[in-house]
């Protein structure tokens, strides 16, 4: 156990933080009665904390700092403070049923937890797996606006349904609460600052666990989920038995003036999606942003610092767009987005930068990202390192969400793993199968009508943008191959490059029938009718995502390799959707593949184009380079 801190009695007035902090270290003796007897008690002060390692107070189970959490202990309570989408603590990556420290007959989770940042999925504790029908372990959490604890048994219903049970104490964002779940065999149990908030009884007899599993702290992690908790955690505490209503009144009451401490969030306007950047060119650039509440907005922007032109959103909304024209080509701009809500009271981004489009003789770069799904850890990493790269701008090959439908995939598992990069550099998406034309693809995204489909010009390159979902006619009857076979045939750019969601060519093995079994079309049938027009009008690259790994393809024509006049395509679906893998024979046109989460990173200066390929801890494996006179 933690040693005992203040409890102060009936009649006691904590005024402010100061005097908190004062009576702070005077020892009590109103610790818990009895002692909880946890198997393992992770504390966040600087005993326990050193370097990556947190100890385990009870037992032998060590955790692993993940990320870059901030220790704070200079001020009352010490805690570990996660901020990062990769922060958490890693007890042990694999766990199997029969680890002795697992609780099989009852548990019980205990901690003090403080969520910032609220996320439709969030941990504190937990060694799970909750993947469709596969269903085991158990973990306690926080989702949007309320505690949960998820359980599944060998009883009640024999297949492994998790029952998730919700507090109906909805917590204040900012403030400590002291959290308890509680399993005795027959009955799931939830506390909210000492009291018993909720029950569930659907929940009976042993744990029921998976054959493999992560024992993980401040993260919701399994095989294909990974999300952060974006808060504090003070302690974490885990018990092979039930807990008593008692105990857990007295465990809390040791550390009851928490409670009493201010939120650490700021009251006002607040970002749901930080500002961020659309549909770049030389003289104009989109400036996009949603806070919580409809408010107005001013944008600040100039060539100089602080910037001292204004453009006016007078009409409140929480979404906010506004487009900046007559801008000077080739230029770097600072930004800020002010906004104020029906209170008056202001919510200041701070100041960002964006450079306008140069002109078709400069040097310029880009990034290729595809398939980030639901994979905000990974996503964030790759998108780190392609900020690093300072690319002009972004190309995203679909899937830039699991479900187009859920607005919190949206905000937490695209914009906010990717804000740093996205408020700098405008990215250019297609639409993946997985974004279901749901309307917030078209609110998120600005781009030229109708937007499922678009050009746009960058340097001495113009960039053909389509939707190839099975939604779309892709023959030479349908709208996009006839607006395709126009653009083509207009264009007078240096470079020419198509990208979409799915691949013509691919060698994945088992999109396109199951290469282990049996025969396979090799990409997707319903895009090779592009491919008559990427061959007829000399189209250099085409890029896709969908399948999630690396792939080049040799320079193709008319059906095989052509290294004088072929096409080149690249498939890259590396930025966060579980991993897929190749054809165990090679295909005709694969020069290189990779399974692994990557990024490609692409410089163009007039007759040189060189693409790099980087995996998500930055090696470099694979590059090439066209030439043109």
């Amino acid at each position: 156990m933690s040693r005992p801190w203040v409890k102060f009695g009936v009649g006691v007035c904590v005024c402010t933080v100061l005097a908190v902090a004062v009576l702070w270290n005077q020892p009590t003796a109103a610790g818990p009665k009895p002692d909880l007897k946890p198997t393992a008690h992770w504390v966040f002060d600087a005993q326990s904390v050193s370097g990556k390692t947190v100890a385990d107070r009870a037992g032998k189970l060590p955790g692993t700092i993940l990320g870059t959490p901030k220790l704070v202990s200079n001020s009352p309570p010490a805690h570990l403070h996660l901020t990062g989408p990769s922060d958490g603590v890693m007890v042990q990556e694999v766990v199997t049923p029969d680890a002795a420290f697992l609780p099989k007959d009852a548990l019980s989770v205990v901690a003090w937890v403080r969520v910032d940042d609220p996320s439709e999925w969030s941990g504190i504790l937990g060694c799970f797996q909750d993947n469709g029908t596969s269903e085991y372990g158990w973990v306690v959490g926080a989702n949007k606006k309320r505690f949960f604890f998820g359980l599944t048994t060998k009883a009640a219903d024999g297949n492994g349904k998790m029952t998730y049970l919700e507090s109906k104490t909805e917590y204040q964002r900012g403030k400590w609460y002291h959290v308890a779940a509680v399993y005795d065999g027959k009955q799931m149990q939830l506390f909210v600052n000492g009291q018993l908030d909720s029950t569930c009884n659907d929940r009976f007899g042993q744990i029921l666990y998976a054959k493999s599993a992560p024992f993980v702290i401040g993260r919701y992690k399994d095989d294909n989920e990974d999300f952060p908790l974006c808060g504090a955690l003070k302690e974490v505490m885990l018990c092979p038995h039930a807990v008593s209503a008692e105990q857990i009144a007295a465990h809390f009451e040791a550390d009851k003036v928490l409670t009493e401490l201010p939120s650490v969030i700021q009251e006002g306007p607040r970002f749901v999606v930080e500002p961020y950047l659309q549909y770049v060119t030389r003289t104009g650039i989109t400036v996009m942003w949603e806070t919580e509440e409809p408010g107005t907005a001013v944008v600040e922007y100039g060539p100089t610092f602080p910037p001292k032109l204004l453009a006016k959103v007078e009409k409140p909304s929480a979404m906010g767009e506004v487009e900046l024209t007559n801008l000077e080509p080739n230029t770097k701009y600072y930004y800020r987005v002010v906004c104020t809500d029906a209170l008056g009271r202001k919510l200041e981004g701070k100041p960002l930068t964006f450079m306008t489009a140069p002109g078709p003789n400069d040097a310029y770069s880009f990034t290729v990202i595809g398939d980030t799904q639901r994979n905000p850890a990974i996503t964030a990493k790759v998108s780190k390192l392609m900020w690093e790269r300072r690319p002009n701008f972004v190309i995203h090959v679909g899937d830039v969400v699991d479900d187009g439908a859920a607005k919190w995939q949206w905000t937490g598992d695209l914009f906010k793993p990717c804000s740093e990069l996205f408020s700098r550099v405008a990215v250019f998406p297609c639409i993946g199968n997985h974004e279901k034309n749901d309307p917030q693809y078209y609110k998120y995204f600005s781009l030229p009508k109708p937007e499922y489909y678009y050009k746009f010009t960058y340097g001495n390159a113009d960039f053909f943008v389509l939707d190839t979902n099975t939604r779309r006619n892709l023959t030479a009857a349908g709208e996009q191959y006839k607006w395709l076979e126009k653009e083509l045939a207009a264009s007078t750019a240096k470079w020419k490059i198509c990208y979409h969601h799915h691949p013509a060519y691919s060698s994945d093995s088992d999109d396109y029938g199951n290469t282990w079994r049996g025969p396979t079309t090799e990409g997707d049938v319903r895009v090779r009718h592009f491919v008559t027009l990427y061959e007829k009008y000399n189209v250099d690259v085409v890029f896709n995502g969908h399948i999630h790994l690396y792939e080049r393809t040799w320079p193709i024509r008319g059906g095989k390799v052509d290294q004088k006049s072929g096409v080149t395509y690249v498939t890259s679906g590396g930025g966060g959707g579980r991993l897929e893998d190749f054809s165990p024979t090679p295909t005709f046109f694969k020069e290189q593949g990779r399974v692994d989460y990557h990024y490609c990173y692409v410089t163009v200066h007039q007759g040189t184009f060189n693409l790099k390929a980087f995996d998500h801890n930055n090696h470099l494996f694979d590059q090439f380079t066209l030439k043109k006179e």
